[in-house]
Parts: C-alpha cells; sequence; structure tokens
C-alpha cells in the first residue's frame, strides 16, 4: 500500500511541473487573432459580393398563380472564434459564424424582397505556415 502512494505522489508531483505539451506563446496568439479578424473581413467582403450577384441573377420558379422569385443573401453581423490545434503545421483554426439568408421576392427584378428562412453557418479555416487558408 505504501508503494501505491509514493508512486501516486511521484507521478502527480511530474505532471503538476510539466509544461503544457502544446504551449503555444501569448504573441502566436495575438498574431493568428489579428490575421485571422483581417481574413474574416475580407471573407465576408467576398460572401456579400456573392449575394450582390445573386440578387442579379434570382432563381425563378414557376408557382401556382405567378413565378417564385429567390436569391441567397448573408447577415452583416458575424462572430469569430480562435481554437488551438495542438498541432504544429497547423497550430490554429479559425471559425466564423454568420447567417446565410433566403430572400423571397415579389418580382423576377428582386427589388421588393423579404426574408423567406435563414440558417446559421459555420465556416472552418485553418492557420497554416502564417496563413490563413480555406
Amino acid at each position: 500500500m505504501r508503494l501505491a502512494l509514493i508512486s501516486l505522489s511521484v507521478v502527480v508531483a511530474a505532471v503538476a511541473s510539466a509544461a503544457p505539451p502544446a504551449a503555444i506563446r501569448p504573441d502566436a496568439r495575438s498574431r493568428a487573432q489579428t490575421a485571422f479578424e483581417r481574413f474574416a473581413a475580407d471573407w465576408m467582403t467576398k460572401v456579400h459580393s456573392l449575394e450582390a450577384i445573386n440578387r442579379a441573377n434570382p432563381q425563378v420558379k414557376s408557382g401556382a398563380s405567378e413565378p417564385i422569385v429567390t436569391y441567397r443573401g448573408y447577415g452583416d453581423d458575424y462572430d469569430l472564434e480562435l481554437r488551438p490545434t495542438g498541432h504544429a503545421k497547423a497550430p490554429w483554426v479559425g471559425l466564423i459564424r454568420y447567417t446565410e439568408l433566403l430572400y423571397s421576392c415579389r418580382s423576377v427584378s428582386a427589388t421588393d424582397c423579404s426574408v423567406a428562412s435563414s440558417v446559421p453557418v459555420t465556416e472552418v479555416f485553418r492557420y497554416t505556415d502564417g496563413r490563413w487558408t480555406y
């Protein structure tokens, strides 16, 4: 019994004094966070550009009495999250959360439209070689 207690105390002491296996320097996190914020802003700019293209070319399907006109858009708000991976080649993953909106329009010109549905979206990106990639 005494041997087990000594062994356990040695293990506890060793674990308490050990550094985390994949310790990440605070400045590395700060650099990754700053780069991710820029990347996310650019990503959302591209997403909103896609919305403009979608609105200019809405989907038109035949309905019972009039055509059904829709296009996909995106909310203005988004949230960011940065998570460590513990892997040296890709030490971070970043998540961008935003809302995809389906607009329903009264005319083919897509001028009088309202939100018909919304879907939460989470995009995941990795940080490799000092760059964020999709």
